[in-house]
């Protein structure tokens, strides 16, 4: 089966969010599933409120892209986001929120790794 997620890219001052399932190690992008009727724009936003406890405007949309592991099939939608607090929190005790710096992202286990590349090229390109 596969699943629509929104996730997030929340560019500030040389640094992009990412969230850790503490259990799991590894970062990946804020955002989440989208809910039946939800569209993926509302659930990013929603997200984030969700699991940061931030305001979010969406800023641009990057696109689609699509994910497969194991026996997973996701398809992302993908957005730059700004939010309106400088260091958010993780309101779920089973994930922390960071900083990376746009530099150190090549040594660190992001996931989906094709849209940390993506914003790597992105970055690079500005």
């Amino acid at each position: 089966m596969t699943e629509l997620v929104a996730r997030a890219v929340v560019l500030h001052h040389g640094a992009l969010l990412l969230v850790q399932e503490r259990a799991a190690g590894y970062w990946f992008f804020p955002g989440g599933h989208v809910e039946a009727g939800e569209t993926p724009e509302d659930a990013v936003v929603r997200e984030l409120r969700e699991e940061l406890d931030v305001g979010a405007t969406i800023t641009a949309r990057w696109g689609e892209l699509e994910n497969r592991w194991d026996r997973h099939h996701e398809i992302n939608h993908v957005f730059a986001v700004h939010i309106d607090a400088a260091d958010p929190v993780s309101q779920e005790p089973r994930l922390a929120a960071g900083w990376h710096r746009l530099e150190d992202l090549d040594d660190t286990d992001v996931r989906p790794r094709q849209l940390a590349d993506l914003v790597l090229a992105h970055a690079r390109r500005r």
